[in-house]
């Protein structure tokens, strides 16, 4: 059997061929990866953009006082078990020479104020009492209920809803002694428990 011998220039060529292709299919997985790479770095910046709020919520779940008038001011503050003993005694309330604790803050004016709902909530009882006057009670959740004592005239009827800011009734008088006209005895439960009114509205209902 006759057997034909390549030229010589048939295995240089076939060389450079296979050269040539291990070339490209190197140049094809590069721009592969780097495409891929530019896909990577653009997702990677949209979800940090996308984690920037569009609206700013700063504010809406701050908690308001539970009326707009700057003359009103506080007589008599929450009694707090861990104050020093001269705060302590500041924030007695004294009626028929017996000496009570303060469990919420008492707020008073020379002249009436509006008193206001510090969140929104449903109003779940109306009552008298016979020596704080007119109570209002606000549930806001089932842990956060505010009432509001020593009111003159009433503006909202029970289980109704009522909206932050919106108007209660307004300031009336209580049968404690050494006090104004102009009342309102305000308190904050939270899962039961009192807490301090002034502490309260530096709070964020988040916090809750």
């Amino acid at each position: 059997m006759h057997k034909r011998k390549l030229r010589g220039f048939v295995l240089p060529s076939i060389y450079i061929m296979t050269i040539l292709v291990v070339m490209l299919g190197i140049g094809f997985f590069a721009n592969k990866v780097n495409d891929d790479y530019s896909n990577y770095s653009f997702s990677t910046r949209t979800m940090k953009d996308n984690s920037i709020p569009v609206i700013s919520t700063e504010g809406k779940n701050s908690i308001i006082k539970p009326y707009n008038d700057e003359k009103v001011g506080i007589s008599k503050s929450f009694y707090d078990i861990t104050s020093d003993e001269q705060t302590q005694q500041k924030s007695l309330i004294f009626y028929q020479n017996t000496y009570m604790e303060n469990t919420g803050v008492l707020y008073t004016s020379d002249e009436p104020f509006d008193v206001v709902s510090v969140l929104d909530g449903k109003i779940v009882d109306i009552k008298t009492d016979d020596i704080l006057g007119n109570v209002v009670t606000v549930e806001h959740d089932k842990n956060l209920v505010t009432v509001y004592y020593s009111l003159g005239n009433i503006d909202v009827k029970k289980d109704s809803t009522i909206k932050q800011g919106q108007s209660i009734g307004k300031s009336g008088s209580n049968k404690l002694e050494n006090e104004k006209e102009n009342c309102l005895l305000f308190e904050v439960y939270y899962k039961g428990n009192l807490l301090n009114p002034e502490s309260f509205y530096n709070m964020n209902t988040e916090e809750l």
